[in-house]
């Protein structure tokens, strides 16, 4: 099923089409590891369900809600993922994380790139720890703010998020407006690695960090030429590394906490 009708702006298709291909690289492995047949799983923040759509037809037998809420990302994903959701037969709850009320238990929660935007990500832990059923897990795919470099806005980090807006404010005010995505800079928390594991650790969470992530993350970067061309500034020397064998470093203890991107499993 090809949803690229349902968006006006075909680039932005093409960017939203990659993150799902990504995004279901990696889920799709973690429902086939488990019985599939009544697995429930929830994705927060859906944007216009690309990879809902994708993962309801790959596994029938499952069922696939997810959580966007309403105006929470930009106008251009709106019509989509009216149009997706009817076409998929998707179940989404409009609303914020936050604000959802269920009885229901998950066997698998995740998230792409969206741990980054959370108002709190120790609530968020928590709070889907609690939606977990028993044996489920919560996985979150995002970057990680130790490493002085922020993917979204493609700029250097400069020490903190509000000394490096008083020093490139405005190459951020403009990205956020030739691009209409008004509020992207204050919606991120600049959420560290290290810090996630300490809290866990802190409050009992089994939780538990993919280090294999970057690997694969490099070699997006020769497959996933929409990717590659996001990150360009700094693809050719990752690329240099890589095929080096130097960006192994980033597994070792003592570095693997400033690895530029993190995955994060959570179990109950």
């Amino acid at each position: 099923m090809d949803f690229r009708e349902a968006f006006d702006d075909q680039d932005y298709f093409k960017l939203c089409d990659e993150e799902a291909a990504f995004g279901f690289s990696e889920i799709a492995g973690l429902i086939a590891q488990r019985s599939p047949s009544g697995l429930t799983c929830l994705e927060i923040g859906s944007g216009p369900g690309l990879l809902l759509a994708r993962l309801r037809m790959r596994f029938p037998a499952c069922r696939f809600e997810g959580i966007e809420p309403v105006g929470s990302g930009f106008a251009k994903t709106e019509a989509p993922l009216a149009i997706i959701a009817a076409g998929a037969n998707l179940k989404i709850h409009r609303c914020g994380y936050e604000d959802f009320r269920t009885d229901a238990i998950y066997d698998l929660i995740f998230s792409i790139n969206v741990f980054e935007h959370v108002a709190s990500w120790q609530h968020y832990l928590t709070r889907t720890h609690e939606l977990l059923a028993p044996g489920g897990v919560s996985v979150m795919f995002c970057p990680n703010y130790a490493f002085p470099w922020e993917p979204h806005f493609r700029i250097p980090i400069v020490a903190n998020k509000a000394l490096t807006y008083r020093v490139l404010g405005n190459v951020i005010e403009t990205y956020e407006r030739k691009n209409d995505y008004q509020g992207l800079w204050a919606s991120l928390n600049f959420v560290k690695k290290r810090d996630v594991i300490r809290f866990a650790q802190a409050t009992g969470l089994a939780l538990h960090s993919d280090e294999a992530i970057m690997g694969r993350m490099f070699e997006r970067l020769f497959t996933d030429p929409e990717f590659a061309n996001r990150q360009r500034a700094l693809a050719g020397v990752a690329k240099l590394f890589y095929r080096l064998g130097l960006t192994k470093a980033l597994e070792w203890p003592g570095v693997r906490r400033f690895a530029p991107f993190m995955a994060l499993r959570l179990a109950k």
